[in-house]
């Protein structure tokens, strides 16, 4: 890696960039980084966090990016070079990126970017093309490295008192906020939320700040058990001692929740899901899903799919209204309405990135929210 690398205007640029090549193979390369088109920018990456997404790309094991591929896509960072036409932003500017890496990068002269809609753009490209043994690298580039470079329109300004901390987890939480309130969950609803990893908890605050009268947690590892409960879980479950559903059905006196926010990504915890909603023909309960599933297909039965869930809904990547969510997530950081700092456990520089992945995927040192940061 080379920490002494800078931008000169008009001038290529090369900055090294990690990419997993194989399956728990992180390889760093150095990248060829080009002036920015006119609506496209440059950015110096402060802090990402990392992403259930992010582990399993580097385990190879992601439905959705093919390897090689790059990891972090939830960035806080600051402009250091804008193309001709941007408008929005100056270098200087602290931002959040929505989707580094991740996104294509609209045109800004298609009908649709002309009318404020870049995610509709008709003519999306990779924001930088780069290859590895001859194969294209996909979500590149990489929010652990020092620079990414993008749209306009995925970024943006930081609140004053947000930190780059903070920021970070702006994905994470704009998703949650739209899905909550997607859901239509609220004021009298009771909810279970499985698993209380950072999307889990997230989805904690926000359903608590939703009004929901009741909310359950179940979650395997107790150091997440007992984040949930500071943040406001009522009631608590650890399913490799008790039977999740038993434990649910007795604290809502056999009735079931009204609503599952699943983030674990498991299948056994989704066929829980699918029973702890209440029960009734035609179904009472919505089930959510929320997690990324590494396993190539989920069985479930189909009768009591029919009975008991009146709704599920797949919840991972939906876009709808995500500028909104996204401007109410910076508005939420900045009125202080969350307890962001309670969850990044850890703070590391970008060659420990595979030390920070391999504590999450083992769930050591107590490890919830990990940041790769400068």
């Amino acid at each position: 890696m080379n920490d002494n690398i800078f931008l000169v205007s008009g001038l290529p640029t090369r900055f090294s960039s990690p990419i997993v090549v194989r399956p728990y193979e992180l390889s760093w390369f150095d990248v060829e980084l080009p002036d920015p088109e006119p609506y496209d920018v440059v950015f110096r990456n402060r802090a990402c966090l990392i992403c259930g997404s992010d582990l399993h790309l580097y385990k190879g094991l992601h439905p959705f990016a093919p390897l090689p591929a790059c990891c972090g896509h939830e960035v806080a960072a600051d402009v250091v070079e804008v193309g001709s036409k941007v408008s929005t932003l100056v270098e200087g500017d602290r931002v959040y990126i929505s989707g580094t890496g991740a996104n294509l990068v609209p045109c800004g002269e298609c009908i649709q970017c002309v009318r404020g809609e870049a995610s509709r753009c008709e003519n999306r490209k990779a924001p930088i093309s780069f290859s590895v043994d001859g194969k294209p690298v996909s979500r590149f580039p990489s929010g652990f490295g020092e620079y990414t470079y993008g749209h306009e329109a995925y970024a943006f300004k930081l609140p004053d008192n947000v930190s780059y901390y903070e920021a970070a987890v702006t994905t994470d939480l704009a998703y949650v906020i739209g899905v909550v309130r997607r859901s239509g969950a609220g004021i009298g609803h009771v909810a279970a939320i499985l698993g209380a990893g950072p999307i889990g908890l997230r989805t904690l605050e926000v359903a608590r700040l939703a009004g929901i009268s009741k909310i359950i947690v179940s979650e395997p590892v107790d150091y997440r058990r007992d984040c949930a409960e500071e943040l406001g879980a009522d009631f608590l479950i650890d399913p490799k001692m008790t039977d999740a559903v038993d434990e649910v059905l007795a604290a809502t006196n056999g009735k079931g929740v009204d609503y599952v926010f699943d983030t674990s990504g498991s299948l056994a915890a989704t066929r829980q899901g699918l029973k702890i909603l209440k029960r009734g023909v035609g179904g009472l309960g919505m089930l959510v899903l929320m997690g990324l599933y590494e396993e190539p297909s989920l069985t479930v039965n189909l009768s009591e799919l029919m009975y008991k869930a009146g709704k599920i809904v797949a919840e991972w990547g939906i876009r709808e209204g995500r500028t909104q969510n996204i401007h109410d997530a910076l508005h939420m950081l900045a009125e202080e309405k969350l307890s962001i700092m309670k969850w990044i456990t850890h703070r590391l520089p970008e060659d420990k990135a595979v030390e920070a992945m391999e504590m999450l995927i083992n769930k050591t040192e107590q490890a919830i929210g990990v940041e790769i940061v400068r």
